[in-house]
């Protein structure tokens, strides 16, 4: 007796006849197929292998950033300032994507402070922001502002702590950075600017920073 066959088309126009013996039909189709099945299973071997070799790296990179951050403190503490911002500024200029070198970064620059180079300070953290992560931006942005503050420039300080205030994720940083922004708009003599900050914050029930601004608020009124 003669066995039934189909015909299908494959997608360069040939044929293949399949039995209706559905074992038979399958090893047929996997005959057909079974260049772009290796194909698509050797794709996914090499990108579970790219994503170790990456995941392996970053993990390597970020043990030698702490290492080198740690190392790169010993002349600070020890009061070898030009010797710390020789040190910090390499381990920023390498790591800057890692907490490590954002953490450099920031340190660079208070160094730069203590030595009165606020400009150098300045442009050290701005440098800094272009890879600093989210944790990090609203330090690196308080730390500016510091700088300018250092300055007697206190309308850019308030810029830069208003940039903190929006870059940070926890509230209570946010908040700090808000107070300062408005200390630094009273002291640049904005003072219908900061007392817009300060009502916000004294509506704040239970929240530390609600004293102080309850109290700024006394004081902006008697002027």
């Amino acid at each position: 007796m003669a066995q039934s066959t189909r015909t299908t088309g494959n997608s360069a126009g040939s044929s293949a006849s399949l039995s209706d013996d559905p074992i038979e039909s399958l090893t047929t189709w996997f005959q057909v197929n079974s260049k772009p099945i290796l194909y698509a299973v050797g794709g996914v071997a090499v990108a579970a292998a790219a994503i170790l070799v990456y995941r392996n790296s970053t993990a390597s990179t970020r043990e030698k950033a702490s290492v080198a951050l740690y190392e790169a403190q010993a002349p600070y503490a020890q009061g070898k300032l030009d010797d710390a911002k020789k040190q910090l500024a390499r381990v920023a200029d390498r790591f800057g994507s890692t907490a490590s070198g954002q953490q450099a970064s920031i340190l660079l620059a208070q160094v730069l402070y203590e030595q009165a180079k606020y400009d150098e300070g300045i442009k050290a953290l701005e440098k800094a922001l272009g890879s600093a992560s989210a944790e990090s931006k609203g330090s690196v942005e308080s730390m500016i502002a510091a700088g300018y503050e250092f300055k007697k420039d206190m309308g850019k300080a308030a810029e830069h702590y208003a940039k903190a205030a929006a870059a940070s994720s926890f509230k209570g940083d946010k908040y700090n950075f808000q107070a300062s922004q408005a200390r630094s708009l009273m002291a640049a003599g904005k003072a219908d600017d900061a007392r817009k900050i300060w009502e916000e914050l004294a509506k704040l029930d239970g929240e530390p920073i609600q004293q102080e601004a309850t109290v700024r608020l006394g004081e902006l009124a008697a002027r």
